[in-house]
């Protein structure tokens, strides 16, 4: 059975009003939703978990204790767990969030308190790393979440033949299109979309031009679980 394509912008319209997370995709014990920010949502932390904050479509403004962001289209920032916060936006407005959905047993004692000497959050501007990503399929990091790494790559051309770790591998076609070519058949991603490739699963991603996918994958050991 093939794997579903899910339309971000789609999947925000299915939603009734703002501020309501609908999940997308799970990958491990992360969670990759979508929700609509428009209006004002009130002050909140997470004492054990991270968030992610990627801007789809729209503008969102994000204040937190450490200062104030403005995140535009193909931005994101990482709020660590312990830190209030609360996004905004006059103009309706479509987030990708992805965070913890279990709390485990290793994250037990990891909370995080903010403290006065804490920097700035600093936004990450996809669009500047994609110069980074010179060669098709060389992925570059651009945030952390948990024991995960968000990474970029350009893709064109015919990537070489992989298979889906253990939690699945998620793709997201940030610009461009890309088709992944399973053993069961092949999915077409297109701008704003995404897939799981199941678990065990070998696939390889073919880019008939220029395309910017992101993808999770975990970092240091245990990557391979």
């Amino acid at each position: 059975m093939l794997p579903t394509v899910i339309n971000l912008s789609a999947a925000a319209n299915r939603v009734d009003r703002p501020f309501v997370v609908q999940s997308l995709a799970t990958i491990a014990d992360l969670s990759v939703s979508v929700f609509v920010c428009q209006g004002q949502v009130g002050w909140h932390k997470h004492l054990d978990e991270d968030e992610l904050f990627l801007v789809h479509e729209g503008v969102i403004g994000l204040d937190t204790e450490r200062g104030r962001l403005t995140l535009h289209s193909e931005e994101l920032v990482v709020v660590p767990k312990g830190l209030s916060h609360r996004s905004g936006s006059q103009l309706r407005s479509v987030v990708v969030l992805i965070r913890p959905t279990v709390l485990s047993d290793r994250k037990n004692g990891h909370r995080h308190s903010p403290l006065d000497t804490d920097p700035p959050l600093e936004k990450v501007r996809l669009a500047r790393l994609t110069t980074l990503a010179t060669e098709p399929y060389q992925a570059v990091t651009v945030a952390q979440v948990e024991d995960f790494e968000l990474l970029l790559l350009q893709a064109k051309g015919e990537g070489a033949q992989s298979v889906a770790p253990a939690f699945g591998a998620l793709w997201l076609a940030l610009r461009g299109g890309v088709a992944v070519e399973l053993e069961a058949g092949r999915r077409d991603l297109g701008t704003g979309e995404l897939l799981v490739v199941p678990p065990g699963s070998a696939y390889r991603l073919r880019a008939a031009e220029p395309s910017v996918l992101l993808t999770l994958d975990r970092s240091g050991p245990g990557q391979s679980e």
